[in-house]
C-alpha cells in the first residue's frame, strides 16, 4: 500500500513538473516571438500612435487579462500615487502595444489554440483535477482525511505559487499583436478552486475543523480570492464565482449537512460582493446574486425531501443572508439615502432583488404555514418596503413587497405536502381546488393575513405621503388590504359561499382607502412629485375594495355584477378626482368583465333556471350594459383622455345586444343558452333586435355624434337584414322546416316572423335614404329585403289559408293558385303606387316586374292549372288591371 501511495506522489509531481516547465519553455519561445513582432512593427507602423493606443485597450476587456489593462478598473483617488510596480508595468505594456500593425490582431486559428484556447482548458482542467482528485482518493480510500485536504492545499499553493512567479517574473506577457491568454490568471483560478474545495472537505465532509475554524478557512479563502482578482483580471472572478458556487454539487458526501454549505455560501458571496464592489464589476454582482437564487431553490427542494423542521432556519437563515447582503451592494452601498431627493429608478437593483421573490414562493410552498414562514413573509415585505421608501432609486420594490406578500399568503394553504402519490400508478396527483384552498388554523390564518396587511399598509401610507417613491409605494399600501382579505376568503371557504364578515372586511377597508385618498389630497401640495399617482393608486385600491366586498356578500353570478359596478365607480370618482390612470384602470375592468362572460356565458352555470326575463341573464348582462353606457356618459363629460369613451359606448351597445338576444334564446329554448335557434319566431325576433339596435344608434347618433353611433347603425343594420333574409327567408322558412302553421292566414308566426321584421327594415331603408354618409345600395337592400319579407308573408298566407298546419311543398288547389295571382297582384300594384307616390324610378320598375311576373303566370300557369270561372275571373282581373295602370300613365303624361 505504502508503494502504491509513493507511486502516485510521483505520478502527480511528475505532471505538475512537467506542466510547469512546459510552461517556462512556451514562455521563453513567445518571447523570442515578441522581439520578432516588435522589429516588424517597427518597419510597418503607419497608424497614428492615439488610434493604436484605443484599438490595444478595446481588446483587453475580456478573457484573462492581466489588471492593468483592464478598462472597468476604478482609477485611483488624486492624493494616492500609484504603486511602482504596477506604474512600470502599464508602461511596458502600452509599449509594444503602441507599434502592434493592424494586421496582426487577426491571428490564425493555430495562434489562438496555441496561445489562448491551450491555457484555458488547462487551467480549467487543473482546477477539475485537484477537485476530482480528493474525490478520487475518497472512493478509492487511498488516503486518509488530513492527507487528503493537506495535499489538496500544496496543490492550491503550488499553483498560485506558479502563477505569482509567471506574473512577477514577466514570461507570461500579454503584450504584443496577438491577444494571448493570461496564464497566471488561469493558474490563481485553478488555485483557489483547489483551496475551496479542501477547505470545505476539512469541514463539511471529514469534520477536520469546527464551524469557528471553518469560517475563519473559509474566510481567508475568500479574501485571497478578493485579492488575486483584483491582480489578475474580471476573467479570474468569473471562473471563481462559477467554481465556488459548484464545488458543494462536485464536492459530495454521504451524510451532507445544512450549516456549513450555507456558512459556506455566505463567505462565497460576501467575498464576491467584495471583488465586484472594489472594481465595479457589477455583471459579477449579478452573477452572484443569481447563484444565491438558485441555490435557495435548491434548498427549498430539500427541505420537501428530508422532512426536518431545522432544515427551515438553516434555509431561511441562506435566503436572508442573501437577501441582505444583494440589499447592501445593488441599493445601499451606492444609491443616496434621501427620501425626498430624484433618483433615477435603478432597473437593475430592483429587478435583481425582485427575483429573491422565487425563492420565497418555492420556501413557502415547500414549508407550508408555520412560524419560520410567517417570520421571512414578513422580514421580505419589511426589507422591500424599507428600501423602496428610504432609497428612492429601489421604489419600484414597493410593487414586489405587495406582489410577493399577496402570493406567498396565498400559498400558505397550497403547498407541496397537498400533493399526494396515487397507489395504483404511482404518479403525483393534486387535490380539487377546494380542497387545496383548506384553511389549516382559521385563527392564526387570519391572524397572519392581518399582520401581514397592517405592515403593508402602514409602510405605505408613509412612503406616499413623504418618500420620493410615493407612487409605487401608494400602490403597495392600496392593494394590501383588498388583496389580503380576498385570499383570506379563499383559504378559509372552500365552497366559495357568500361571507358577510368578509364582506364587511373589505367595506371597512374600501372605507380607510377612500379616508387615506382625501387625506392625501389635503396634505400633500399640488406640486408634488408623484401626488396623482399616489392619490390614483388609493382611489383604484378603494373602488377594489368595494369590488371584492361586493363579489364576496353577493352569490356566484354576481361577481360579473361587482366587476361591472366597479366600472362604474371608477368612472365616478374619476369626474370628482381627475387622475389619469383611472381610466385605464377602468379599461382593464372592463376587460375582466368580458373574460368572466366569456368563460360562462350562464353566468350562473347550471342554475340558470327557465324563468322568462326574470333570470340571472337580465343582471347578468344587463348591470354590465348600464354601467359601460354610465362610463362613456361620465368620461365624455369630463376632461381626459377621450380614447375609452367609443370603446365604454361600444361595450355598452354589444351587451345590450347580448342582453336581449341571450333573453329570447333562454325564452324560446326552456333556458337552454346552447341550443340552435328554436324556430320562425325566434329568428325573427332575433332579427328584429338587430334592426331596433341599429334605428336605436341612428336616433342617439342624431343628438349626440360619435363613432359608435355612426357605425354601429349600418353594422347592426346590416347583420338584422342578413339574418332576416337567410335566415326567415330560407333557412327557418316554413315551406323548408315545415314547422306547423295552424292559424290560417292571419297566424301570430307568420306575421310576427315576416310583418313586423318587414317593418323594421323598410323603416332602416328610410333612415339610410336620409344618411348621407352610407352608400345608395343599402336603401336598395334594405327596401329588397322588406319587401321580399313582405311577399313571403302574403304567399304562405294564402298557403296558411288552404293548408292548415304542414305548409310545405305539395298540392296546389285552384282558389289557391287564383288567390297567388290577385295577391301578387295587389302586391305589384300597391309597389308601383308608392313607386309613383315618392317619384321613384327604381320602385316603379320594382313593379313593373311583379306585375310581369304576374301576368307570365296568368297565361302560362293559370290557363293550364283553373278551369271554369277561376279561369275567367283570374283573366278579367288582369285584364282589368293592366287597363286601369294604362289609363293611369296616360293621365300622368298629359299631365305633364
Amino acid at each position: 500500500m505504502d508503494d502504491l501511495l509513493l507511486f502516485a506522489a510521483l505520478i502527480l509531481l511528475t505532471l505538475f513538473v512537467g506542466a510547469l516547465l512546459g510552461i517556462i519553455a512556451f514562455a521563453k519561445t513567445r518571447e523570442l516571438q515578441r522581439r520578432i513582432e516588435r522589429l516588424e512593427a517597427a518597419l510597418h507602423a503607419a497608424r497614428p500612435a492615439e488610434a493604436r493606443a484605443e484599438s490595444a485597450s478595446a481588446t483587453t476587456a475580456a478573457d484573462f487579462t492581466a489588471p492593468e489593462e483592464s478598462v472597468e478598473a476604478p482609477s485611483p483617488a488624486p492624493d494616492m500615487p500609484e504603486p511602482a510596480e504596477e506604474t512600470e508595468s502599464r508602461d511596458e505594456a502600452a509599449q509594444p502595444a503602441a507599434e502592434a500593425p493592424s494586421l496582426a490582431a487577426r491571428a490564425s486559428l493555430e495562434e489562438k489554440i496555441g496561445s489562448r484556447w491551450a491555457v484555458w482548458v488547462g487551467g480549467l482542467a487543473l482546477g477539475l483535477g485537484g477537485i476530482f482528485l480528493v474525490r478520487y482518493s475518497i472512493e478509492a480510500g487511498l488516503l486518509g482525511p488530513a492527507a487528503r485536504v493537506f495535499l489538496g492545499l500544496v496543490f492550491a499553493a503550488l499553483l498560485l505559487a506558479g502563477g505569482e512567479w509567471l506574473r512577477r517574473s514577466g514570461l507570461a506577457e500579454t503584450t504584443g499583436p496577438a491577444r494571448r491568454a493570461y496564464i497566471p490568471g488561469v493558474l490563481a483560478a485553478a488555485g483557489a478552486v483547489s483551496a475551496f474545495a479542501s477547505v470545505y472537505a476539512a469541514y463539511g465532509l471529514y469534520g477536520l475543523i469546527g464551524p469557528a475554524a471553518a469560517f475563519v478557512a473559509l474566510g481567508a479563502v475568500g479574501v485571497a480570492t478578493l485579492a488575486l482578482a483584483l491582480r489578475h483580471g474580471p476573467a479570474l472572478a468569473a471562473l471563481g464565482l462559477l467554481a465556488a458556487y459548484a464545488t458543494p454539487l462536485l464536492v459530495s458526501s454521504d451524510e451532507p449537512a445544512l450549516l456549513p454549505l450555507v456558512l459556506y455560501l455566505a463567505v462565497v458571496t460576501a467575498a464576491t460582493y467584495g471583488v465586484a464592489r472594489l472594481r465595479l464589476w457589477r455583471w459579477l454582482a449579478i452573477s452572484a446574486t443569481v447563484a444565491n437564487i438558485l441555490w435557495s431553490l435548491l434548498l427549498s427542494g430539500t427541505m420537501v425531501s428530508s422532512g426536518d423542521a431545522g432544515s427551515q432556519l438553516y434555509v431561511a437563515a441562506h435566503f436572508l443572508v442573501s437577501l441582505l447582503l444583494a440589499a447592501v451592494v445593488f441599493v445601499t452601498s451606492h444609491a443616496p439615502r434621501d427620501r425626498t431627493a430624484d433618483a433615477a429608478f435603478d432597473r437593475t437593483a430592483v429587478g435583481v432583488l425582485s427575483l429573491f421573490g422565487l425563492p420565497l414562493l418555492a420556501f413557502v410552498a415547500a414549508a407550508g404555514t408555520g412560524p419560520v414562514t410567517i417570520a421571512l413573509i414578513v422580514a421580505f415585505a419589511l426589507l422591500s418596503m424599507a428600501l423602496a421608501s428610504e432609497w428612492p432609486a429601489a421604489r419600484g420594490l414597493a410593487a414586489t413587497a405587495v406582489i410577493a406578500t399577496l402570493l406567498a399568503y396565498g400559498l400558505l394553504n397550497v403547498t407541496v405536502s397537498n400533493v399526494v402519490i396515487d397507489p395504483v400508478t404511482g404518479e403525483p396527483t393534486v387535490p380539487g381546488f377546494a380542497d387545496l384552498l383548506a384553511s389549516p388554523a382559521g385563527s392564526d390564518y387570519l391572524g397572519v393575513g392581518i399582520l401581514l396587511g397592517l405592515i403593508l399598509t402602514a409602510a405605505g401610507l408613509a412612503g406616499a405621503i413623504a418618500s420620493r417613491g410615493r407612487p409605487q409605494l401608494a400602490v403597495a399600501g392600496a392593494f394590501a388590504a383588498p388583496g389580503l382579505v380576498a385570499f383570506a376568503y379563499l383559504g378559509t371557504h372552500r365552497d366559495l359561499s357568500a361571507s358577510p364578515a368578509f364582506a364587511v372586511a373589505a367595506l371597512i377597508a374600501a372605507g380607510y382607502l377612500a379616508s387615506a385618498t382625501e387625506y392625501l389630497d389635503r396634505r400633500l401640495a399640488a406640486d408634488a412629485r408623484g401626488r396623482d399617482g399616489a392619490i390614483a393608486a388609493y382611489a383604484i385600491g378603494c373602488v377594489a375594495a368595494l369590488g371584492t366586498a361586493l363579489t364576496i356578500a353577493l352569490e356566484r353570478g354576481m361577481l360579473t355584477v361587482a366587476l361591472a359596478l366597479l366600472v362604474a365607480a371608477i368612472a365616478w370618482v374619476e369626474a370628482r378626482r381627475p387622475v389619469a390612470a383611472l381610466r385605464p384602470t377602468a379599461l382593464a375592468v372592463a376587460a375582466v368583465v368580458i373574460a368572466r362572460v366569456a368563460w360562462d356565458p350562464r353566468i350562473v352555470g347550471d342554475d340558470l333556471g327557465t324563468t322568462v326575463l326574470f333570470n340571472p341573464l337580465l343582471y347578468g348582462y344587463g348591470v354590465p350594459t348600464l354601467c359601460f353606457a354610465y362610463a362613456a356618459w361620465r368620461f365624455g363629460r369630463t376632461p381626459g383622455d377621450p380614447r375609452p369613451v367609443p370603446v365604454f359606448e361600444a361595450l355598452a351597445v354589444i351587451f345590450a345586444a347580448l342582453t336581449a338576444t341571450l333573453e329570447i334564446h333562454h325564452a324560446m329554448n326552456g333556458g337552454d343558452l346552447f341550443a340552435p335557434v328554436s324556430g320562425l319566431a325566434e329568428q325573427s325576433l332575433l332579427s328584429m333586435v338587430m334592426l331596433a339596435i341599429s334605428l336605436g344608434l341612428n336616433w342617439l347618433g342624431a343628438r349626440r355624434p360619435s363613432v359608435v353611433m355612426g357605425w354601429g347603425t349600418p353594422i347592426f343594420g346590416g347583420l338584422g337584414l342578413v339574418m332576416a333574409a337567410i335566415g326567415l327567408l330560407i333557412v327557418n322558412n316554413p315551406v323548408v322546416t315545415g314547422e306547423p302553421i295552424d292559424g290560417g292566414s292571419f297566424d301570430g308566426r307568420l306575421i310576427v316572423g315576416y310583418l313586423a321584421p318587414a317593418v323594421l327594415a323598410l323603416l332602416v331603408a328610410g333612415v339610410a335614404r336620409r344618411r348621407t354618409d352610407l352608400p345608395r345600395r343599402s336603401v336598395a337592400i334594405a327596401a329588397t329585403v322588406g319587401g321580399l319579407l313582405i311577399a313571403m308573408w302574403a304567399t304562405l298566407a294564402v298557403r296558411a289559408g288552404w293548408h292548415g298546419g304542414d305548409l310545405g311543398w305539395g298540392e296546389v288547389r285552384e282558389g289557391e293558385l287564383y288567390a297567388y295571382s290577385a295577391v301578387w297582384l295587389a302586391l305589384g300594384l300597391i309597389v308601383l303606387g308608392i313607386g309613383v307616390a315618392t317619384a321613384s324610378r327604381t320602385v316603379r320598375t320594382v313593379a313593373a316586374v311583379i306585375v310581369a311576373g304576374v301576368v307570365a303566370k296568368v297565361f302560362l300557369v293559370d290557363t293550364a292549372g283553373l278551369t271554369g270561372a277561376l279561369r275567367a275571373l283570374s283573366f278579367i282581373g288582369l285584364g282589368g288591371v293592366l287597363v286601369a295602370i294604362g289609363l293611369a300613365y296616360q293621365t300622368a303624361l298629359r299631365r305633364r
